[in-house]
């Protein structure tokens, strides 16, 4: 059986073992996470301080580092068993969108494993209600999530292979029983539009928030697939065709 490397960049979560629940069927699965939040890190590595990795159990341990610093150390420290694949998630909201293929640390992770060679799928669910990830019992319909997982399994598990990696998004979890599965062509030019907030602090200094809001839904989307149609959408990447565009 394929040694499968999971992570994230939300840390411990009830994705992580769902997760870990689905890849015990088509493998053998083990869990390295930050040891924090790491969102919106991309594939950034830590190169300037040390990394120290710690034991939750027998197959989930923690790292001081990123989601990309997870999947470096499960290739090449020796610690863990090398992967032959790397799922990263399941991150508590989608990351459809131009912005999250280049900017979020759930598909940062993918990226780098797909870089040193070992195919990889990036996992994230659709999620109106932003906070609260970390509660189990706010991850709604786990069953379904699995079975939604394992239909994706069977349309990209033969075609992993070095130099690709997989953008899965599914829809809410109310809506992943009647979910069908889509390839959209198109990729929402942003998913969130930003919004800059200026605030003071207690001394009269001025400092700045940055957030955002959703923008328009443009259609035939993966964003639009995902959630106004409740489908599954999955965008295969290939670094070979990445490489002939530069």
């Amino acid at each position: 059986m394929k040694n499968i490397a999971i992570t994230n960049d939300d840390g411990y979560t009830e994705g992580i073992n769902i997760l870990l629940d689905f890849a015990s069927e088509i493998g053998k699965p083990y869990a390295l996470i930050p040891e924090r939040q790491r969102s919106a890190v991309s594939a950034a590595i830590t190169l300037h301080k040390p990394l120290r990795i710690h034991e939750i159990s027998d197959n989930i341990h923690t790292l001081s580092g990123t989601p990309a610093d997870c999947a470096v150390f499960s290739i090449y420290a020796e610690e863990l068993p090398t992967p032959d694949i790397l799922f990263s998630g399941i991150n508590w909201g989608d990351n459809t969108g131009m912005s999250p293929l280049i900017s979020s640390g759930t598909i940062g992770a993918v990226w780098k494993a797909a870089i040193h060679g070992i195919p990889s799928v990036a996992f994230s669910i659709y999620q109106k209600e932003r906070q609260n990830w970390r509660k189990k019992e706010n991850w709604k319909n786990p069953e379904g999530i699995k079975d939604a997982l394992r239909k994706v399994w069977k349309k990209i598990g033969p075609e992993m292979k070095k130099g690709v990696f997989f953008v899965v998004n599914l829809p809410s979890p109310e809506k992943l029983d009647s979910a069908k599965i889509v390839f959209p062509e198109r990729i929402q030019w942003k998913r969130t539009a930003p919004v800059m907030e200026k605030r003071i602090d207690p001394h009269g200094g001025a400092y700045f928030w940055l957030g955002g809001k959703d923008p328009e839904i443009e259609k035939g989307t993966d964003f639009y697939e995902v959630a106004v149609n409740g489908n599954i959408s999955i965008k295969k990447i290939s670094l070979s065709q990445i490489e002939k565009l530069i």
